[in-house]
């Protein structure tokens, strides 16, 4: 009887997937009426000098995986600009490569002023709800020329480029920027320094001098990714028997307002600025996260990171593994993958995975 009951179960859930793709296709095919076919108009790129990212709908760790991109095409001489929604803001105004922000309410596109640019490019047409924002924004943008990635409507682009399982976040901007005849020699993450936040972590920093620095990054976007209370204070209690050795514990205000510790080697970090949070990383000995968004600033600094993921596909798609899209990147990053059934996550492996690092850390000083 369970075994009908599941299977029943998986057919409703894959009717409604359907049903609601079928809906959301719909939609764009209503929206595609409202712009042009660019689809046999070739791109000439000597008529390009702006190019506009859409990114709403979208996290900090997806900013960070394309700042390299963005820096090679500001290298090249064009001008950047990013539509975004209001908490990304200070994100985007403090990066040097962004010369324009437009700010967009995903809850009320029609209201955005008409935009101008020559090139637009989508990395994200190939994720479905991505794709329908995307498309809603093209009706709020004067452009030339558009490029998509793994788009199911073509219409609106000028080439739309194919998706290849198993691929890395990083591999359609390397298509992308080969489309646009930039090769950059590589292909990199990258974050400003900002002197106001670097001054203030310094002094954050001081009561801790001559410690190793662990910053601990215990709680994704979603629950089923975070760590628990038990299993966060048990980590960073075994983190800090490590000698001379200062935890710092970073996330979301409202998800530390309640956290305590009654050990002066574990510090919970309330900052008022991502950007504080970014330069405590810049500055870190080893970066222990959860969540992709952190895993990623790591990598921007190439620090030495032990990655906690959770098997997950993305848009229900068995050829979106996220582990593998969004996996860190450098020589100095660990990805730990578990899941809820088969693997689940072990605590004390990743504290002895830590003590290894900070171990290795004191032999080569």
């Amino acid at each position: 009887m369970k075994k009908l009951v599941g299977y029943l179960k998986e057919i409703n859930r894959q009717r409604n997937h359907k049903t609601k793709e079928l809906k959301r296709r719909i939609k764009l095919l209503s929206l595609s009426r409202q712009l042009q076919d660019k689809r046999r108009e070739k791109i000439d790129t000597s008529n390009i000098k702006r190019i506009l990212f859409p990114f709403v709908d979208l996290g900090i760790g997806d900013a960070v995986c394309h700042t390299g991109t963005w820096h090679a095409l500001k290298q090249a001489g064009y001008t950047i600009q990013i539509v975004a929604e209001e908490r990304n803001r200070d994100l985007f105004e403090k990066m040097a490569d962004i010369d324009e922000v437009y700010i967009a309410d995903v809850k009320n596109i029609d209201a955005m002023k008409p935009i101008e640019t020559d090139l637009v490019i989508s990395h994200y047409s190939w994720m479905k709800r991505k794709e329908l924002f995307t498309t809603q924004l093209l009706r709020k943008i004067n452009y030339k020329y558009a490029i998509g990635f793994g788009g199911w409507l073509a219409k609106p682009f000028n080439l739309m480029l194919p998706i290849n399982s198993e691929f890395h976040i990083t591999h359609p901007q390397k298509n992308i920027l080969s489309a646009l005849n930039v090769t950059p020699e590589r292909l990199c993450y990258s974050l400003p320094a900002l002197p106001e936040h670097e001054r203030f972590i310094d002094s954050y920093l001081e009561p801790h001098a001559g410690k190793r620095i662990v910053v601990l990054n215990p709680f994704a976007s979603v629950a089923e990714r975070s760590l628990s209370i038990p299993q966060l204070h048990t980590l960073a209690t075994e983190i800090v028997q490590s000698p001379d050795t200062q935890v710092f514990i970073i996330g979301e205000g409202g998800k530390l307002a309640d956290l305590h510790f009654d050990n002066a080697n574990i510090t919970v970090c309330r900052f008022k600025s991502l950007w504080d949070a970014i330069t405590l990383i810049k500055k870190a000995d080893l970066v222990v996260s959860v969540d992709t968004a952190i895993v990623h600033i790591a990598c921007a600094f190439d620090k030495k990171l032990i990655a906690i993921y959770f098997s997950m596909l993305l848009d229900h798609n068995k050829d979106y593994e996220g582990n593998t899209i969004f996996s860190p990147i450098g020589q100095n990053s660990e990805q730990l993958i578990y899941d809820k059934r088969n693997n689940k996550i072990d605590i004390e492996d990743i504290a002895a995975k830590v003590a290894r690092e900070l171990r290795q850390d004191r032999a080569v000083a």
